[in-house]
């Protein structure tokens, strides 16, 4: 795979994630995401923290759930890409 599929892969994963969390909110369910005293959507989601009570109802909120998806996308783009550099490198290293 190229960087550029890689990191295509990884903000769709990004944008995944966002998205059930996002729904799981909508339902009133997300507390479904508690393991122990974790809670997976900070730990897969890390800026949903911006998120406010209206984030699906007012202008302000609305504009800050999307910032907080775009950069979770950025986020698990980033990630994908420098994971694929690593693995390419320990891959070239082993030669």
């Amino acid at each position: 795979m190229t960087t550029r599929r890689v990191a295509i892969v990884g903000s769709g994963v990004g944008l995944l994630v966002s998205g059930v969390v996002l729904v799981l909110l909508w339902w009133g369910v997300a507390g479904v995401l508690r393991i122990g005293h974790t809670d997976l959507m900070y730990v897969l989601w890390p800026s949903s923290s911006m998120l406010t009570i209206t984030w699906d109802r007012t202008p302000f909120g609305i504009t800050l759930t999307v910032i907080s998806v775009a950069l979770n996308v950025l986020m698990y783009g980033a990630i994908a890409t420098l994971l694929e550099r690593a693995f390419r490198l320990s891959l070239w290293k082993s030669d």
